[in-house]
């Protein structure tokens, strides 16, 4: 059940988990930890638009649709 609130709450850990994956990478170019961070990096970045597909494709459902209708902008 997808609700004005999760809807938000998945789209703002989206950009932090983008944000923070290119905040990781700039720390590996700059460590010696490079590959493991540089990894962490990779993983955090694919999973940004992931979780906000996720959250899209969960929000076309047909009584997802109607609840997210009320929801205030």
């Amino acid at each position: 059940m997808l609700t004005c609130t999760r809807m938000r709450a998945g789209v703002l850990i989206s950009a932090l988990l983008f944000a923070g994956g290119f905040l990781l990478e700039a720390i590996a170019q700059i460590t010696r930890l490079g590959v493991p961070t540089s990894y962490l990096a990779l993983f955090l970045v694919l999973a940004a638009p992931t979780l906000l597909g996720l959250t899209f494709l969960v929000s076309l459902l047909p009584g997802t649709a109607e609840r997210l209708k009320e929801c205030r902008h």
